[in-house]
């Protein structure tokens, strides 16, 4: 039996902190649960403590709780963070989503509180190494690409801007979207079901809260990529656009439903956000390992995990859909998910595969006893289809 989860909770109230103490006893066997009054406080346990999930309040006298998660990604980064709060304040729920993972409000059905800190603590001990947890989880935002944010400051400039195209800009660009996607399925918006479609979430923010999010909170506060590195991202980019509208087709020929292809597609725009991880965190390692011919085995030994898995694990924790992060995370490796039905992560393997296939490249293999397990093998000349209609609308625009 494995060690039961370490969470310190923060909170400058002691009858919030005793309401807590008293919401999770069920959980008492699970979780080894900590209780502190301030940021100070807190900082203090941590220096003397080991830790998984730290959950905090934002308000609090002397050290808010932004403030301390952001001393705490600083400090202890391969740590899970999480905002509890019950202030509906939207300006500090776009400065939290720079360093929290998730944000949660108040009051928190326990359900809700134990899956957010039992999935994000678990994927943090799956990944095993703590050098690569602390890379990962100590990543604030994804380089987005620079035509990308031209596009968007200049439609936010119009008299008028258009949420539509605000929502096509966002929907090319996999750090955009997955932050985005992070924000508008936290707690704060109160939504009943998960967002997996970028045109709705972009609905559901508005236009003040995009420009927010877009212009104030720090999305594009990465370094500057060096040239190399930009145009390494920009072939990811339109790879990952390309992989988008071949997975909701494919979603769609397998008689998925218009929510099915939406969430295709956004698996497809972010299946290789782990790429845009390693770009941050492992530059010059990136240049070298994506110049030789980028491979899974590659990565394996440059950076001691996959980018399938890096993304999957860096979407997991920042509380994307599961359907969206398993997606991304077995996109190579579909056997080995959860998901035995013909869904969003098989739509997203069965068009890179394909994609690959009629390029005649070799890199990207179809898992061919995952697919004859769905009873899918007859459909292959239907998916190549597929791609070969994607491949020619795309050189007659």
């Amino acid at each position: 039996m494995s060690d039961p989860y370490a969470i310190l909770f923060v909170d400058d109230e002691d009858r919030v902190l005793a309401g807590l103490r008293r919401l999770l006893r069920p959980m008492r066997h699970e979780w080894d649960m900590h209780f502190s009054l301030s940021g100070s406080e807190a900082l203090e346990y941590l220096a003397a403590n080991p830790v998984d999930v730290v959950v905090s309040d934002v308000r609090m006298p002397g050290m808010d709780g932004i403030q301390l998660l952001d001393e705490v990604r600083s400090r202890y980064p391969d740590l899970i963070r999480i905002i509890l709060s019950g202030h509906s304040d939207q300006v500090a729920t776009l400065r939290a989503t720079g360093v929290a993972h998730q944000y949660l409000a108040k009051p928190c059905d326990p359900t809700v509180l134990q899956s957010a800190i039992d999935r994000s603590a678990a994927l943090r001990r799956d990944l095993g190494d703590e050098a690569v947890a602390a890379a990962i989880g100590g990543t604030k935002s994804l380089p987005p690409a620079p035509k990308v944010y031209d596009q968007l400051t200049a439609e936010l400039a119009k008299e008028e801007p258009s949420l539509n195209v605000v929502a096509d800009i966002v929907a090319t660009d996999p750090a955009l979207a997955a932050k985005v996607l992070q924000l508008v399925n936290s707690a704060f918006f109160a939504l009943r079901r998960e967002v997996t479609s970028v045109p709705q979430a972009v609905a559901l923010l508005g236009m003040k809260t995009v420009v927010g999010l877009t212009l104030t909170v720090g999305l594009f506060d990465t370094p500057q990529p060096s040239p190399e590195i930009a145009t390494i991202l920009a072939e990811i980019r339109e790879r990952s656009m390309d992989a988008a509208n071949v997975a909701k087709g494919i979603a769609l020929a397998e008689g998925g439903s218009p929510a099915d292809a939406d969430a295709a597609f956004l698996a497809g725009i972010l299946h290789d956000c782990g790429k845009l991880v390693m770009s941050v965190n492992w530059p010059d390692d990136f240049v070298r390992v994506e110049t030789a011919g980028s491979t899974v085995e590659a990565e394996q030994a440059c950076y001691g995990l996959d980018h399938a898995r890096a993304g999957g694990y860096l979407l997991g924790v920042w509380g994307l859909p599961d359907e969206i992060v398993e997606a991304v995370a077995y996109h190579h490796t579909p056997g080995r998910a959860h998901d035995k039905q013909f869904g969003v992560m098989a739509s997203l393997h069965v068009a890179l595969a394909m994609m690959d296939r009629v390029k005649g490249g070799d890199a990207f293999r179809l898992d061919e006893a995952f697919i004859d397990q769905l009873g899918k093998s007859d459909r292959i000349p239907a998916w190549v289809e597929v791609v070969e209609t994607h491949e020619y609308k795309k050189a007659n625009r």
